[in-house]
C-alpha cells in the first residue's frame, strides 16, 4: 500500500521537474530526397554537415539511393545522367533529354526541387510539365 502511495505521489509532484523554453542550437542540416519504395514516392532525410539548398539536393537524388537506403527498400528511377541539374523559380533544367524520364522520376526531381508549386522540367531541347508533388 506504501508503494501504491509513493507512486501516485511522485506521478502527481512530476518528479520536481518542470517545464523551459527551447533551448537554441544551430539549425537542422539535411537533404530531403524523393526515393521509391513500394511504388510511392517518400521523402528521405539524408544527414549533411550543412545546410542543403534544392540544387544540392538534386545533386544527392541523382546519385541514387545509398546502401541503406536500398537496404531497406527504395530505389529512383532518376538516372545519373541527369547531374547537373539546375533549379531557377519553378524551372528544373537537365542535360538529358527529359522525354526519356519516367513519371515517377519526374516527380522524384518535382519533389526533390522543393519548389513553390510545380515545375517545369527541361532537357534535350524539350519541356516537360509542369509536374507537382503529390500529398
Amino acid at each position: 500500500m506504501r508503494r501504491l502511495v509513493v507512486a501516485v505521489v511522485l506521478l502527481v509532484t512530476g518528479c520536481g521537474v518542470r517545464p523551459t523554453d527551447p533551448i537554441a542550437g544551430s539549425p537542422a542540416t539535411g537533404a530531403l530526397v524523393f526515393l521509391v519504395r513500394n511504388d510511392a514516392v517518400e521523402p528521405v532525410l539524408r544527414a549533411t554537415r550543412h545546410q542543403t539548398d534544392p540544387s544540392a539536393a538534386l545533386r544527392l537524388l541523382a546519385e541514387g539511393p545509398s546502401e541503406v537506403e536500398q537496404a531497406n527498400g527504395y530505389r529512383s528511377e532518376v538516372p545519373r545522367e541527369a547531374e547537373p541539374m539546375t533549379i531557377e523559380d519553378t524551372t528544373v533544367t537537365l542535360p538529358i533529354d527529359v522525354t526519356t524520364l519516367s513519371t515517377v522520376a519526374m516527380t522524384q526531381i518535382a519533389c526533390t526541387a522543393a519548389a513553390p508549386g510545380p515545375v517545369t522540367l527541361r532537357g534535350g531541347g524539350h519541356t516537360r510539365g509542369p509536374v507537382g508533388c503529390p500529398g
